[in-house]
Formats: structure tokens, C-alpha cells, sequence
């Protein structure tokens, strides 16, 4: 009888010791499936993939975005005064941009509406200004809904986000982000 209940008792421990061993491989096969997701709108997030065209017809990736100097990308909206504002200020102050890239991202419905923000700011005559449009949702994972247009998200130069810039900014505000 003894002999009895030490079998059945070993076998049930033997069953509870195998069942928790199999919990624990379910737990690691669901944590390294499970893939994170990064909230780019926070300081120190990466610059997502991105995928920009221009208006002559090339992409921006982010290996033609690496430089060894900050990078500038202007949300905006082609009919938006603020943003034409901003863009002006980056224009009338572009000699300060030495190194930092600077490109102006637009919505992809945006298109035909580009033609009409470069009459009116004349931008196109500072190739260090890169018009844009994004096909590869950058402005979703990164704009903020409940803030205002133009935003300016500034990357350092191993494209980590540095900080983010909501509305009109005087160049004062954006100098020390310049190299």
C-alpha cells in the first residue's frame, strides 16, 4: 500500500514538474514573438523607415538622410500660412544650416498642392531645402494630432529624436539644433 502511494505520488509530481516546464516554454515562445512597438514621437526614438519622393520624381530613404549632422524634418501642409511662415525662416536663415540636413514632409495627398506653397515662398531656389512627400507613413507614426502644423521633429546625427517643435519657431528656438 505504501509502495502504492509513493508511485502515484512520484507520478503526480513527475506530471506537475513536466506541466510547468511547458508553461515555461509557452511563455518563452509568446515573448519572443511578440514584437515591441517603438512610440517615435518620444525623445531618443529612432527615425522610422521612411521613404519620401521629391518633386523631381526621387526618393529620400533614410540612407540618403545620414550625414554626420542633424537632421530637420518639417511636418507641414502646402496651404497652411503658419507653415509658409517657417519655411520662410528656415529660408532667410539658411546660411546658418552648414551641415544639418533639412527636409519639408508633406502628406502624399499633398502633391498638388506644392506647387502652390513654392510660388508663394520661393523655396525652390534653396536646394538645401528638400520639398517632400511621404509614402511611407512617417507623418502617422510621428505627428502629433493634438498639437499644430508646421512641426519640426530634429534628429541627431545618429538619427535619434532629439526634439520636437510645434507651430511658428522663431530661429532663435532652432539654433542650437543647427550645425
Amino acid at each position: 500500500m505504501v509502495r502504492k502511494l509513493l508511485i502515484v505520488s512520484s507520478l503526480v509530481s513527475l506530471a506537475f514538474v513536466a506541466f510547468g516546464q511547458n508553461k515555461k516554454k509557452d511563455k518563452a515562445l509568446v515573448t519572443t514573438n511578440v514584437e515591441t512597438k517603438v512610440d517615435y514621437k518620444k525623445p531618443g526614438a529612432p527615425l522610422p523607415p521612411v521613404k519620401f519622393y521629391t518633386q523631381d520624381g526621387k526618393y529620400l530613404t533614410n540612407q540618403e538622410l545620414q550625414n554626420d549632422a542633424n537632421l530637420l524634418l518639417m511636418l507641414f501642409n502646402p496651404t497652411c500660412d503658419h507653415c509658409e511662415d517657417q519655411a520662410r525662416i528656415l529660408k532667410e536663415n539658411i546660411f546658418l544650416f552648414k551641415n544639418s540636413k533639412i527636409v519639408l514632409v508633406a502628406a502624399p495627398g499633398m502633391g498638388p498642392y506644392l506647387s502652390y506653397f513654392v510660388n508663394n515662398t520661393k523655396i525652390e531656389s534653396y536646394p538645401t531645402l528638400q520639398l517632400a512627400l511621404d509614402s511611407a507613413q512617417y507623418i502617422d507614426k510621428t505627428f502629433n494630432y493634438d498639437q499644430t502644423l508646421p512641426q519640426i521633429h530634429v534628429y541627431d546625427k545618429e538619427r535619434k529624436l532629439l526634439k520636437t517643435f510645434y507651430g511658428s519657431n522663431p530661429i532663435d528656438s532652432l539654433k542650437m539644433y543647427i550645425e
